[in-house]
């Protein structure tokens, strides 16, 4: 009992010694670890109502965009409001591909192209910036900017999207008039497409390269 009570003595003054030199700083870790946690919840809170906010705007978009009669100035005005509030989200990236559409439908394939570089450089997350290249390679072919187009297939992509791309790449070869890399492209396209609307496309494609 005596070594025990002696160590309880031992331990009260040894913490009384370490209070004394650490308490100050014990108390500011304490109460700036509590603030954080406070700030951490709030910002949460902060980013929670953000989210919701962008996806009442990005719902609105696409209600217009895809309206019986698409409302262009209804779509860019929502598109650029996302694109100011949110920058760098994927509603943001979204509001480009959105902005993109359009601009192809008016023929405005050098607006297209721009915005789609803009997210296929930068893209909010991979998906994104692999579907914005691809888009992109079509804008470039629908403008026989062969070299860029070819510059863009050059990048890697998933297997969720390599059936698009090589199916792109032999768009890309049939434009440039070499059959056989064209014929190439399409039959592994075919392998690595899964979908069989895309897969009896592709086909037809590779039908007209033999007739």
């Amino acid at each position: 009992m005596a070594d025990y009570m002696r160590d309880e003595d031992e331990q009260a003054e040894l913490l009384k010694e370490w209070w004394q030199k650490n308490g100050t700083a014990a108390i500011i870790t304490v109460v700036l670890a509590v603030a954080a946690l406070i700030g951490w919840r709030e910002w949460q809170g902060h980013q929670g109502e953000q989210s919701s906010e962008a996806s009442k705007q990005y719902q609105v978009m696409v209600e217009a965009l895809t309206a019986q009669q698409v409302d262009e100035a209804a779509v860019n005005k929502q598109a650029e409001a996302l694109k100011e509030d949110f920058p760098g989200s994927a509603y943001a990236d979204y509001a480009s591909l959105a902005q993109a559409r359009l601009a192809v439908q008016a023929g405005e394939y050098d607006k297209a192209a721009s915005l789609l570089q803009d997210v296929a450089d930068d893209g909010a997350t991979d998906a994104l910036t692999y579907t914005a290249r691809l888009r992109l390679v079509r804008v470039l072919l629908q403008q026989q900017a062969y070299d860029k187009a070819a510059a863009e297939l050059d990048h890697s992509f998933p297997a969720a999207f390599n059936g698009m791309a090589l199916e792109l790449r032999g768009d890309l070869a049939k434009a440039r008039d070499d059959q056989q890399a064209a014929t190439e492209a399409y039959t592994q396209a075919l392998d690595a497409l899964q979908d069989n609307g895309e897969k009896d496309r592709v086909q037809m494609k590779l039908d007209d390269l033999k007739s």
